[in-house]
């Protein structure tokens, strides 16, 4: 698949997902669950630069804020331009939120700012992983942390529900072993921390910069 056409498809899925995406039932609760699981674990100081790397509609943008008393820069990029509409509507009363489209190998954000990245459950969506951690590298400062929560293929059913995936969803590109993880950071020029496991399929990969 090439670069234009996996963007297309995914900024056509996650417009049309954007205007139920704050919705009730199973599948939302699933993904609001596994975002609070991350915020729950990142320390979030007053005064933090904070990034949610596909952000949605901000949810998770607003409990990191909540953590902090609303005390710092909150920043939400996702490649969707409905749900960053809708994340700028749910947050129009903050003056300190930030909400912009941008593919997560390419984010307009100045370099060596962020002391927490956050991404959750859209690492596998990404055509360059590579470039992607890159990024994330750049955009953060000495010492700051990125925590990614995706499904992790350390186990066969995993690692079959990936083959699965990529004959139904045209969005999904892989899920990616702990190691992966590692290697992606690595080559990024992070210190690999390791993971935080919240069952044995998800686990919270952890980076630091040097």
């Amino acid at each position: 698949m090439n670069e234009s056409e996996h963007i297309r498809l995914n900024e056509n899925k996650w417009d049309q997902w954007a205007p139920v995406a704050d919705g009730k039932g199973w599948r939302y609760e699933y993904l609001r669950k596994a975002q609070a699981h991350v915020i729950e674990l990142v320390e979030i100081k007053q005064n933090v630069n904070f990034l949610d790397i596909g952000c949605g509609t901000g949810w998770a943008v607003g409990q990191a804020a909540k953590k902090a008393n609303y005390n710092g820069n909150f920043y939400g990029i996702d490649i969707s331009d409905k749900m960053i509409e809708k994340a700028k509507k749910n947050f129009n009363e903050h003056n300190n939120f930030h909400f912009i489209k941008a593919n997560s190998e390419s984010i307009p954000l100045d370099s060596d700012f962020f002391d927490t990245i956050i991404c959750t459950n859209s690492f596998h969506h990404y055509l360059h992983p590579d470039r992607a951690m890159s990024e994330i590298s750049r955009l953060l400062k000495p010492d700051g942390k990125i925590y990614i929560l995706d499904p992790i293929a350390d186990h066969w059913i995993i690692k079959f529900i990936d083959k699965f995936l990529k004959l139904f969803d045209t969005t999904h590109i892989k899920l990616y072993s702990s190691k992966d993880f590692e290697y992606f950071m690595i080559h990024s020029g992070l210190k690999y921390l390791g993971f935080n496991s919240i069952n044995k399929h998800k686990k919270i990969q952890i980076g630091e910069k040097y």
